[in-house]
């Protein structure tokens, strides 16, 4: 990758390759990731997003891999996920979702890192966040869930990714909240949640991530909560409930968005 920076089909290929050989959760995968980050396949990667701006298939093979990568929530998973952030990896997965708003697999892959990226509370985990945010991340997931209203790969991940990147009980955390109600999230979660109620994965992330950007407790959280309540987020709510009675997930979620929003 380092070699050919050009060549479309190296990148795509190499890609592919780390993101199969980084796939995993156990303690043999997590040393593979290691490894790559190691050998520098991280500034790789998001060189690949940033050379290769329209090639769909680089962006889809790069997201995938960067995902792959970044993944853990150990002490090196965390420093993996701020190397990406330092090599521009958020600002090259926002620009891919932007640049290529009707391919499928590039939105369900770009909010998939970003939702890994955003993971984390320590201070570096929010700065994370808001650098999301301030790249225009906010609006980018939510013109991929308006945009793919019947995808629900593109609907699961993309709530997941408003989730991590609202998150957070400073005054950060509640603007990037009022910034994402702003763009319509709240209706474009509610109308997903609507839309999947046989996706157990929608249905709890939904929720999730409604109870996550209505949270507050001064005006505009009660306007956001009010705004929820307008929009059917309660019935939605319920009926994700009675659609998936033996999902603890779904349960404990669509059962917190009841409570915030009664």
């Amino acid at each position: 990758m380092q070699a050919h920076p050009q060549v479309v089909e190296v990148q795509v290929g190499g890609c592919r390759v780390l993101r199969n050989v980084c796939s995993g959760d156990d303690a043999a995968a997590l040393a593979r990731k290691q490894r790559a980050a190691d050998a520098g396949a991280i500034e790789a990667i998001v060189a690949a997003l940033q050379a290769h701006p329209q090639e769909a298939g680089v962006h889809e093979q790069g997201c995938r891999a960067l995902c792959n990568v970044c993944f853990g929530t150990e002490a090196a998973g965390g420093a993996r996920k701020q190397r990406a952030a330092a090599a521009g990896a958020i600002e090259a997965i926002v620009a891919a979702l932007q640049a290529h708003p009707q391919v499928v697999e590039v939105q369900v892959g770009g909010c998939r890192v970003l939702r890994n990226v955003c993971c984390g509370t320590e201070a570096a985990g929010g700065a994370r966040k808001q650098r999301v945010a301030d790249a225009g991340a906010i609006e980018a997931i939510v013109a991929a869930l308006q945009a793919h209203p019947q995808e629900a790969g593109v609907q699961e991940q993309g709530c997941r990714a408003l989730r991590n990147v609202c998150s957070g009980d400073d005054a950060a955390g509640l603007a990037r909240r009022q910034r994402a109600a702003a763009a319509g999230a709240i209706e474009a979660i509610v109308a997903t949640v609507r839309a999947h109620p046989q996706e157990a994965g929608v249905q709890e992330h939904g929720c999730q991530a409604l109870r996550t950007v209505c949270c507050g407790t001064d005006a505009a959280g009660s306007a956001r909560k009010q705004r929820a309540a307008a929009a059917g987020a309660i019935e939605a709510a319920a009926a994700a409930m009675q659609a998936h009675p033996q999902v603890a997930g779904v349960q404990g979620q669509g059962q917190r968005l009841r409570d915030l929003l009664a």
